[in-house]
């Protein structure tokens, strides 16, 4: 996959050039531990290769997947209100078995479901020996900025052992969300769950629009903990004989799915004992809702059923008019719904549903997951194991096509119509790429960027906590934009890197998708360009392909420190996060609960977290050319 590939050259370059610097003195295992030093991450949890599995075998919930029609759709608000804990599992979700992070010893974790003008309250007990933190994927929290769940940004982490309550009012939203951990990238381990908000106002309605609803979780799977790749990643001998960071081992759907156990990359001696594709059964002649959400820390995936075509009705979390497809493109982070008929057949009748990965932006390795789309009535035979033989659509997605996303090649209309809103205030830009860059205590470090700014995360002196206190943050660690009206603005996102695409997503807002382009535009380009749109697509997570840019317009209703970064995992822990920092003054106005304050209490404010980095690559400024030269190379020329 592209990204650990990029990594890779980067650190076998590197690592070249300074060992033939060093003298035969020097073990090349120990220059290459400074070189690498705590660049994906700096956390010291259980590691599973030298710790025994856990007792405690995971859990599933089917509940997780289907929606209840007992779920009261109300305008009466309440608190939601559950009690997590972090916790460790063995489990086998694809034929090796392995540890996972749990919640409340389930994999995935638990559903939570809501309506809006409820209140969430989630008591979390962190029972691992790392600290962690959840954040609430796509909730505005408006007016509870503390509660967004990003370490060094808005709070402290949750230390090993210790608690903390997230409370938060579901403000004027309703949609498919998601929650996950947000440390590191231990969400790679298993800390994600679906979070379904209802609303009365909701112009998709049960009982009339569709029938039935589903969740479906897809993924790409790794079989060793994120900690014990960071681990081996830091040796002379790498990860798997190579310095070059992981693919993905299988695609789970729902949490399941087949590893190839001849696999080179299978570890030896190991049994692979793979467990039944997931089934999904469903009634015939329906109309079902399906809630697709990728919890992947990688894979852009493309999503079908054979003989079932779907129309797609929510982006993220607006309802919209959408396309009826064969197949559906996702990229880690994004959600959407999608309409199916269930009238291909009769009770027992098998389709597979198909989630392949899209590796025209990756390394051209195929990969498929697959799970039973089956129909089924109620009172029938228990299922007799066999199989789907059916054939997947004939005009799917070349594996080795060009990623894009959905609304670059639909038309997606919002059906609460919202025109682009206008008269933008401000209009300001980040602009992301790899390189080399100046880093703490005047070192250059390599990683992503914005605005030539490599996130340093100082994960217990949040940047909330000093606006809070301040009103301004200023820091040569943190990317940031301010807006510091109260109206719309504009912002630009330019993707800087010739050969990567990325899934950006923003905290706490939805934007209008006012623009896409090729190349990079300025502020002043912008502004001259007088941007306008008739009912503009609404999302909170956006896939840029490399060497574009798009304009997303946003109103600053919502004072918060945003943090702004790509959700594919691996980007993210060298430094892809900038933030976008909304009406600071406003900022000042928010209470510090003593139990919020409570998680810095004692703790070294100049500590640098997770994306923690130690690299120092003088006089190396062509690395970043070779490395995107390299890339391109691997996937071949750019698609327009």
């Amino acid at each position: 996959m592209r990204s650990f590939t990029l990594l890779a050259i980067l650190v076998t370059l590197t690592s070249h050039l300074i060992v033939a610097q060093s003298s035969d003195d020097n073990d090349p295992s120990d220059v290459l531990k400074d070189l690498w030093g705590n660049i994906l991450a700096d956390v010291s949890g259980t590691k599973s290769n030298d710790q025994p599995l856990p007792q405690t075998s995971a859990t599933s919930d089917p509940q997780t997947f289907i929606l209840s029609s007992d779920f009261e759709i109300t305008n009466v608000p309440q608190v939601r209100e559950y009690n997590f804990e972090i916790g460790m599992a063995t489990a086998n979700p694809d034929g090796y078995t392995r540890q996972v992070y749990t919640i409340n010893n389930q994999f995935p974790a638990p559903l939570i479901e809501a309506n809006t003008g409820d209140t969430v309250r989630v008591h979390v007990k962190n029972s691992l020996d790392i600290p962690q933190t959840i954040h609430w994927h796509g909730i505005s929290q408006n007016g509870t900025n503390l509660m967004d769940g990003v370490p060094g940004v808005t709070q402290c982490p949750i230390p090993p052992g210790g608690s903390f309550t997230y409370e938060f009012p579901i403000v004027q939203q309703y949609g498919t969300y998601w929650y996950h951990s947000h440390f590191a990238n231990t969400m790679a381990d298993g800390i994600v769950g679906p979070l379904i908000v209802h609303s009365p106002d909701d112009p998709l309605q049960r009982g009339r629009d569709y029938d039935e609803e589903r969740v479906l979780l897809v993924t790409n799977w790794m079989h060793d903990q994120s900690t014990d790749i960071v681990a081996a990643l830091r040796t002379k001998e790498g990860y798997r004989g190579t310095l070059a960071a992981p693919k993905g081992d299988s695609i789970l759907i729902n949490q399941v799915g087949k590893a190839n156990c001849s696999d080179s990359n299978y570890p030896s001696g190991a049994e692979c004992s793979p467990p039944p594709e997931t089934v999904i059964t469903v009634p015939v002649n329906k109309l079902l809702r399906f809630r697709i959400i990728n919890t992947g820390a990688h894979s852009l995936l493309r999503i079908s059923i054979d003989k079932h075509e779907f129309e797609v009705v929510e982006v993220d979390t607006d309802p919209i008019f959408g396309p009826t497809l064969h197949e559906l493109p996702i990229a880690p982070a994004q959600r959407y719904s999608i309409l199916v008929n269930t009238t291909q057949g009769e009770a027992g009748d098998k389709f597979w549903l198909r989630a392949n990965v899209a590796v025209g932006c990756m390394d051209k390795i195929r990969q498929e997951g697959l799970a039973v789309f089956k129909y089924q009535e109620e009172g029938d035979a228990e299922d007799d194991g066999g199989l789907p033989t059916t054939d997947a659509w004939g005009d799917l997605a070349a594996f080795d096509s060009p990623c894009r996303d959905l609304d670059m090649d639909h038309t997606l209309s919002p059906r609460e119509a919202i025109d682009a809103f206008t008269a933008p205030l401000l209009t300001k830009s980040l602009s992301s790429k790899f390189g080399t860059f100046l880093g703490m205590n005047g070192k250059n470090i390599t990683g992503f960027a914005f605005n030539n700014i490599t996130f340093q995360n100082q994960i217990y002196d949040p940047v909330l906590a000093t606006v809070q206190n301040t009103g301004n943050y200023t820091s040569p660690n943190v990317a940031t934009v301010v807006f510091d009206v109260d109206g719309y603005v504009d912002l630009i996102l330019n993707n800087l890197d010739g050969g990567i695409d990325h899934p950006y997503h923003l905290h706490g807002n939805e934007f209008q998708l006012i623009k896409r382009g090729d190349g990079n535009v300025t502020s002043e380009e912008v502004q001259s360009m007088n941007l306008t749109a008739t009912n503009p697509l609404r999302r909170d997570t956006i896939f840029i392909p490399g060497n574009s840019y798009a304009v997303l317009r946003v109103r600053t209703d919502n004072p918060g420190v945003w943090a702004l970064h790509c959700h594919i995992g691996w980007h993210l822990a060298v430094g892809k996060l900038a933030t976008m920092i909304v009406r600071p003054k406003d900022i000042q106005s928010f209470a510090q609960p003593d139990e919020w304050t409570g998680l810095c209490a004692g703790q070294n404010s100049t500590q640098e977290g997770p994306a923690k980095r130690l690299f120092d690559a003088p006089a190396n400024a062509g690395i970043s050319r070779k490395i995107e030269s390299e890339i391109i190379a691997r996937r071949g020329p750019k698609e327009v």
